[in-house]
């Protein structure tokens, strides 16, 4: 499942109901205490409940009544569930999705306990007509009673199966009267059928900004208990299967106890039911830690390390992730991941982030200070939190959003000199160094006849297209009244690839100069002749490798400097070399081509 928006009524500073829509990469800014911990802490307690418990206190001050609200929406949605003796059905079937056929959960805790317990709810379209509006709520021989009494003939349905009963009642029904309901799920299969909803719900994991040091440090034990909660998801198969007969040879077991029972005390034994109280829980038989040398903990050690560690679990999730594609969807909600971290490292975890947003079954949110990062996050994943007496107000995807967000910040477009006539818009400072050795040798080599130096193009690197930095630089670029063109890195042979593509259609529609490279990056384009390989070496890469970490392990240099170190050496005759394919059997040149077009501009 996929979580599509959370809304709060009454918790902490959100007095006013509020509904704050979640995307694959979702990032909270506002100023401190605006509310973005409270977010988190919400889907912690819908969720988990543990790490952050529902609370008396957490009730906003201003509530007119002493019900806390946390409601969630889900989207992608099982096929079918297995709630009755192995039989399935589905949440369309029962009548449990809400009016644009997505799951709604409603959880209310009563703020008049220390720790009040949640009651749930799920919002759906429900039957209201009389005898078809509580199905869920009856047990099989209420449910058989029930429709005898409204003529449903017995070979309409399968005595034995819960669903089959019910779907025979409301089939005898001409309308079943619709309407929007709160459905209290706390009895027969209404609690059934949300356990097994839960077995479906992504996996909720909150790493907080100002955790305490301890041997248990969730800040690192949460990663390695997640692995442990992936290794089980990817094995529901086979645990159900385990489940299935450990409950059948149980049950088999105390049936022929009551037979033996029935010889003696028919009365006795005729009163007695077999039942399983509760499912067995995985994921607290497992346990997973790291050491550091000599034994000692991992937490024993600086808080920029620990982060550290956790950077890497994203990274590491980032790969396996994009390769697998597969289990249960998980949330990472990571509060101020740039604590305790050096610049080049948070840029790294930044990255990583976008990289599991894009892959099919992870969900990031996070809030972060530095504007270094938020520039580099897509404008449509921000959310803007601000304070609004003891109540709090949610905004996004408007240039007033966009503003306040960079003036809260502090994000600054890089300067463009006074007497730019257009820009060039890159991605990163690395490909500044690209785009003008490539133009240089050109130039050198005549096969294109100036530089964008020359033409007075500044080349201005923004992180990619669709963020706040590219919404600052076009606003600079509006003011100086100067055209500005595009060159993003295609990312071939990765799932962000096909993003790319649909960003370069949509800045042709708008008339946009903007081109994808043909290969996976520049690293992809430099020459193995400028590695300085020793003989014999085998080294190699294709189109759509990942060059850049490929060179740096084989050279011992960091990725960062890859372009600077060797793409500098590149002759004119190599970059020809590197940059020529073919189409529709003629013969071309990538960056003399585009290049060319891009001094058009002027």
């Amino acid at each position: 499942m996929k979580l599509e928006s959370i809304t709060l009524k009454n918790f902490r500073g959100y007095k006013t109901e509020r509904t704050i829509p979640i995307s694959n990469l979702t990032a909270f800014i506002g100023k401190n205490d605006a509310g973005k911990s409270s977010v988190f802490e919400a889907l912690e307690i819908f969720f988990n409940n543990k790490l952050v418990k529902c609370e008396k206190d957490d009730l906003n001050i201003d509530a007119d009544n002493n019900k806390i609200e946390i409601s969630c929406i889900f989207s992608e949605l099982p096929d079918e569930l297995i709630i009755d003796a192995a039989h399935p059905t589905t949440l369309a079937d029962e009548y449990l999705l809400n009016g644009d056929g997505k799951l709604e959960i409603k959880k209310v805790f009563a703020a008049t306990a220390a720790n009040p317990s949640a009651k749930v709810y799920i919002i759906c379209n429900h039957p209201s007509v009389a005898n078809a509006n509580d199905l869920l709520t009856l047990k099989r021989p209420q449910l058989i009673t029930r429709a005898n009494e409204i003529g449903v003939p017995e070979e309409n349905y399968n005595g034995t199966i819960n669903s089959s009963i019910r779907q025979a009642i409301r089939d005898n029904f001409d309308g079943l009267e619709l309407t929007n309901t709160e459905l209290l799920v706390d009895k027969e299969d209404t609690k059934k059928v949300f356990d097994a909803i839960v077995n479906y719900l992504p996996l909720f994991a909150l790493f907080q900004s100002d955790r305490k040091s301890k041997d248990d440090d969730k800040e690192v034990t949460d990663p390695m208990q997640i692995a442990v909660k992936q290794a089980l998801s990817d094995l529901t198969a086979e645990i159900e299967h385990i489940k299935q007969e450990v409950r059948r040879r149980a049950i088999d077991t105390a049936d022929r106890t009551l037979q033996k029972l029935h010889e003696m005390s028919p009365e006795l034994a005729d009163q007695l039911i077999p039942e399983f109280k509760s499912e067995p829980k995985f994921d607290s038989q497992f346990k997973l830690s790291i050491k550091s040398e000599n034994n000692i903990s991992v937490n024993k050690r600086g808080s920029g390390v620990r982060r550290l560690i956790l950077l890497n679990f994203f990274r590491a999730e980032a790969e396996r992730m994009r390769e697998e594609r597969n289990g249960n969807k998980i949330i990472f909600a990571f509060e101020e991941p740039e604590t305790s971290q050096h610049p080049d490292h948070q840029e790294m975890l930044i990255q990583a982030f976008i990289e599991l947003s894009n892959t099919p079954n992870s969900q990031i949110l996070l809030t972060t200070h530095t504007p270094a990062l938020a520039g580099l996050l897509p404008l449509e994943s921000l959310r803007f939190i601000e304070k609004d007496g003891h109540d709090r107000t949610v905004e996004m995807g408007t240039d007033q959003v966009f503003e306040k967000i960079a003036d809260t910040l502090g994000i600054l477009a890089d300067p463009i000199p006074k007497n730019a006539t257009a820009m060039l818009l890159v991605e990163g400072k690395g490909d500044i160094t690209f785009v003008n050795h490539t133009a240089e040798k050109l130039k050198d080599g005549g096969h294109i006849p100036e530089t964008f130096e020359d033409k007075r193009i500044a080349i201005v690197p923004i992180g990619g297209c669709g963020n706040i930095k590219h919404w600052r630089t076009l606003q600079l670029a509006a003011q100086f009244n100067i055209p500005y063109c595009v060159l993003l890195d295609s990312d071939l042979g990765t799932i962000e690839h096909q993003q790319n593509v649909d960003k370069q259609a949509e800045l042709h529609q708008d008339g946009i100069k903007a081109y994808l490279t043909n290969k996976r990056e520049p690293e992809n384009y430099i020459h193995l002749d400028c590695l300085q390989l020793p003989a014999g070496s085998t080294f190699s890469f294709n189109d759509t490798d990942d060059a850049k970490d490929l060179i740096a392990r084989e050279k011992g240099t960091r990725k960062s400097n890859v372009l600077e170190n060797y793409w500098t050496l590149m002759t004119t005759e190599q970059i020809r070399e590197v940059e020529k394919y073919t189409e529709n059997g003629q013969e071309k040149y990538e960056f003399t081509e585009m290049f060319t077009d891009f001094l058009s501009l002027v």
